[in-house]
Order: structure tokens, then C-alpha cells, then sequence
């Protein structure tokens, strides 16, 4: 076996996504609907589980339930979903004790997109 290093440098075109991740940034909640069968994916799906590609950006408050949660070295997260949306989502969870099961996105303090989930206050078992 040979190692080799191999670099990588590559760029990101702003592309479709582009509105979603300047949301993420702003701690809101950005979602696609999809045009022909309504379904709201967040984090947004490029072509429904429905066939169609088109879609429109629509917002949602922002609020989440943890459906499963995981605790690692690197903290803790969970699978989500955002109050009207279809799909669930991974995000990091900040500042939850083990009870707690809703939650509000956050903006992730920096400029790369990160989802992070804080409690709601006084939701502490929902």
C-alpha cells in the first residue's frame, strides 16, 4: 500500500440552496414546498419524493419536536422535526436537559450553516 496525500480545493457555486443557507445563517427556518404535492422538506430536497423539482421557499416558525436524541463527544443531537414540515432533520442540540423534547432554531453564531436547536422556554416535557 502507497500513501499518498491528495489536496482537494474546490468551489461552491451559490446555486438553489442559496436562500435556505442565508436563513440557516439568520437563525430562521426556510423550507420548499413542493409545487404539485405540497410536501415541506426542511432541511429543503432538490426533487420531491414525488418526481417534481419545482418548488417554492416558504417559512416556518422556527419550532421543533426531538423525536431521537444522541449524546458523543462532540455534544449533543437529535432527529427533528420543524412544526410544518413533512421531513425530519439532524441537528445540535444546545442547552437541553434530558427531558426536554421541543425546541427553537437558532442563528449558529458564525458564518457557516449549522442547525442548532435551543429549549423553548417553559417546554421542558411537551
Amino acid at each position: 500500500m502507497i500513501k499518498r496525500e491528495l489536496p482537494l480545493e474546490y468551489r461552491l457555486a451559490p446555486g438553489w440552496l442559496t436562500p435556505w443557507i442565508e436563513s440557516v445563517v439568520r437563525g430562521e427556518t426556510l423550507a420548499r414546498s413542493c409545487r404539485a404535492c405540497g410536501r415541506i422538506s426542511f432541511v429543503p430536497e432538490r426533487v420531491c419524493e414525488c418526481g417534481c423539482a419545482e418548488g417554492i421557499w416558504k417559512s416556518l416558525p422556527g419550532t421543533a419536536t426531538v423525536i431521537r436524541r444522541t449524546f458523543g463527544a462532540d455534544g449533543s443531537f437529535g432527529l427533528v422535526r420543524f412544526d410544518y414540515a413533512d421531513t425530519c432533520t439532524v441537528v445540535e442540540l444546545d442547552g437541553f436537559e434530558l427531558g426536554n423534547r421541543r425546541g427553537k432554531l437558532v442563528p449558529p453564531g458564525g458564518h457557516l450553516p449549522k442547525l442548532i436547536l435551543q429549549p423553548e422556554f417553559g417546554a421542558a416535557s411537551a
